[in-house]
């Protein structure tokens, strides 16, 4: 009895041990998605970015992630976001621009099909679809 008892405890912990190898495994790894940028941006208070199309690399293991933009496998700009969590999926791709300035200034990303959105300062914006 006290034998099968030790082994049901070995399996139990093995696979909790397992499943959160997996977990943190899953979250480590970058996610990706593509964006066209339709004006020469800046992001927030950071790097600028010329029209064109981008691969997005986020890290989604923080509440703070480091968004990164790259062009023919080369790392163009990184910033600073604030991951918020919408509840849903979104429906398309949406970048969010502050206007207000002489220059445009990219402060929200939407990423198509992501939950999260990502704020790159808190401003009123208003969105372009890419």
């Amino acid at each position: 009895m006290n034998n099968r008892l030790l082994g049901i405890v070995l399996v139990a912990a093995s696979a909790s041990f397992l499943a959160a190898g997996s977990a943190f495994a899953r979250s480590s790894h970058p996610r990706t998605s593509q964006v066209q940028i339709l004006y020469t941006s800046k992001i927030a208070n950071g790097p600028e970015l010329k029209p064109g199309m981008y691969k997005v690399e986020v890290a989604t293991d923080s509440q703070q992630p480091e968004v990164q933009f790259y062009q023919n496998n080369h790392l163009i700009a990184q910033a600073q976001a604030k991951a918020v969590d919408e509840g849903k999926k979104s429906d398309a791709t949406e970048i969010y621009y502050d206007r207000s300035g002489r220059q445009q200034v990219i402060t929200e990303l939407d990423l198509r099909g992501w939950n999260e959105h990502f704020m790159f300062r808190a401003t009123p914006a208003s969105p372009a679809k890419s």
